[in-house]
């Protein structure tokens, strides 16, 4: 299985999951444009080595922006399912303003759905939209769980995490860059709640939890105001202890270097990356 995080933030939310004879895409939060490229640019996807001929369906988390602003001309271009809770699809049916020629399909969390040869498990989690989920894949014998914008990690949400070989997990904040940070207070205490967004503390204790079964954890959805990847991998790295030698740390930036400085790499023999511009690499696991 390998893994591209074509889009990770507040800006936008977009994974490339390429399995051994298809592929699949999570959230929408990109232009269409942007993830596929135009006929005189490459687009995200092309750039991370990915096929967009081996798509063969959409999974939707939330029905949020950043996540499904992309999603009528992504689905129309594709031409494959968009998956979602039915609440999820609702909302995000009332927010696309494109006509949309591509079907869309109603799933539950706990039930299994095969797309290919992916079998695809939803799970609830905690965020302030309408029904919003985290995703368990399987392919091949290989094990993914996709789990962010979530407030809290559940019991049932961290058995999932713990059946996988690799986890895309979020670390959105450090909570004292958010505390001294410019958002308004109202804002602050949405991120930092239970149905907010998991910070670099949360996230460690997760990873700590599921050291024993993972071999790749990449960190996602890192708020450019009140994060830097650094930090946050450094964060994980410690969660870890000694498990740290036997897990592949990546921290998912989608800072453009084209437009503005690259975070540095930190020294040492630690096997992390803290990567700008995430979706020009490919993670296997």
């Amino acid at each position: 299985m390998k893994i591209s995080v074509l889009a990770s933030g507040s800006k936008g939310n977009c994974v490339y999951i390429e399995g051994s004879s298809g592929a699949v895409i999570i959230d929408a939060g990109r232009s269409a444009r942007e993830i596929l490229g135009t006929k005189v640019r490459r687009g995200r996807l092309q750039e991370a080595g990915g096929k967009r001929e081996l798509i063969q369906g959409i999974l939707i988390t939330h029905e949020h922006s950043d996540h499904v602003k992309g999603l009528g001309p992504l689905g129309n271009a594709l031409k494959v399912p968009a998956y979602g809770t039915s609440g999820t699809l609702d909302a995000t049916n009332r927010m696309i303003q494109s006509k949309k020629n591509f079907p869309i399909q109603s799933i539950h969390p706990g039930d299994p759905v095969s797309i290919g040869d992916f079998l695809v498990t939803s799970f609830s989690v905690s965020h302030d939209a309408i029904d919003p989920v985290g995703y368990f894949i399987e392919e091949d014998g290989v094990r993914l769980c996709y789990c962010t914008d979530t407030g809290m990690v559940t019991s049932g949400m961290l058995e999932m995490l713990k059946k996988s070989d690799g986890v895309i997990l979020e670390s959105n904040h450090c909570p004292q860059m958010l505390k001294d940070g410019p958002y308004p207070a109202f804002l602050k205490r949405r991120i930092a709640s239970s149905r907010g967004h998991l910070s670099n503390e949360d996230a460690g204790t997760v990873l700590a939890e599921i050291s024993q079964s993972i071999h790749c954890a990449i960190l996602a959805h890192l708020s450019e105001e009140n994060n830097e990847p650094g930090l946050a991998i450094r964060k994980a790295h410690e969660a870890l202890g000694l498990a740290a030698d036997d897990v592949d740390l990546f921290a998912a930036s989608s800072i453009d270097t084209s437009t503005r400085p690259a975070h540095r790499k930190p020294k040492g023999d630690c096997r992390f990356q803290c990567t700008d511009d995430c979706w020009k690499i490919s993670i296997s696991l």
